[in-house]
């Protein structure tokens, strides 16, 4: 198993199209089709099938593609890992987040950063939690600053960096504007980002007794959910910092008081092993968890670390 026949596997299958695949890797189509079959034989099963939608992966194929993303980002890493050695910082960091959890500090620390190492190339992507922890496991994203709360299966190093304020909130006019217990709300449509399981919205419920809403509506995208909440009656869940710095927000909703308290975001960052980091992710958590958490955190920022 060899390191260009991953790639051809992994380009193939993204794009659909061997000749796509020939294009992007610069390699002519009959090499890359050499290289599949080579693999198929060395493996002993098919690998790709041809249908009306293209080439796609057999689950054999799906299978191998998983592991061949991971292997190719490692590789990559190790790549970039030599060339900082070399002394220059200039490889590529990848950041997940929602968009909860940047706050002022994180914006401020990532500026520092960029100051510092001119030359990194970052990407930030913005992805729903489950989504970020995905493309962790994946090797696709270097870290993430997430509102999940912290597990000790998956393998990865947590670390609480901060708690977000949060509300809940319904539509200006809305008839439960001033409702005062939890209770009051159950069977109201509730608006989520997550699953009431991931949600703390899921733990206020069970920490009060009461039981979990049975209406939920779970919106990734920012936007629609801003609309829904303003034009529904549905119960929303905010960061309070977001919705303070949505003048809009703050105009169509009212905050609910009710007696129960609203739990927090706890929002941790997440990364690899340290050993596994590359120099410029390494550099950026060291920076993010002395900005939240002081510098006696700095040489150990797992709190929680599967073995």
């Amino acid at each position: 198993m060899k390191l260009h026949q991953l790639r051809a596997l992994v380009s193939i299958c993204e794009s659909g199209s061997i000749q796509e695949a020939s294009r992007l890797l610069h390699i002519s189509q009959p090499a890359l089709s050499k290289g599949i079959k080579e693999l198929e034989a060395e493996l002993g099963v098919p690998l790709l099938v041809r249908s009306n939608r293209g080439i796609t992966a057999t689950e054999y194929g799906e299978r191998l593609v998983r592991r061949a993303r991971m292997i190719l980002e490692e590789v990559r890493r190790a790549r970039e890992e030599i060339d900082t050695l070399k002394g220059v910082m200039d490889g590529k960091l990848s950041i997940g987040v929602s968009p909860v959890t940047p706050g002022v500090q994180f914006v401020d620390s990532l500026n520092r950063y960029r100051k510092r190492y001119p030359k990194v190339h970052i990407q930030i992507h913005e992805l729903r939690p489950s989504k970020l922890m995905e493309g962790l496991r994946e090797g696709l994203l270097d870290m993430a600053l997430t509102s999940l709360p912290a597990t000790r299966t998956d393998g990865f190093h947590w670390q609480e960096l901060y708690a977000q304020p949060t509300v809940l909130a319904v539509r200006k006019g809305h008839p439960l504007r001033n409702a005062t217990s939890l209770a009051q709300l159950r069977e109201q449509d509730w608006l989520l980002q997550d699953s009431l399981e991931q949600s703390k919205v899921g733990t206020m419920f069970k920490d009060n007794g009461v039981a979990w809403p049975e209406n939920v509506i779970e919106c990734a995208s920012v936007v629609l959910f801003a609309e829904l909440a303003a034009t529904s009656d549905a119960i929303s869940y905010w960061s309070l910092r977001i919705l303070e710095r949505t003048q809009m927000m703050m105009q169509t909703l009212d905050i609910l008081d009710i007696a129960e308290p609203v739990p927090p975001m706890n929002i941790s960052l997440v990364c690899r092993d340290q050993e596994l980091m590359t120099r410029e992710a390494k550099a950026l958590a060291d920076e993010l968890i002395y900005v939240y958490t002081g510098p006696h955190t700095l040489k150990a920022p797992a709190s929680t670390v599967a073995t």
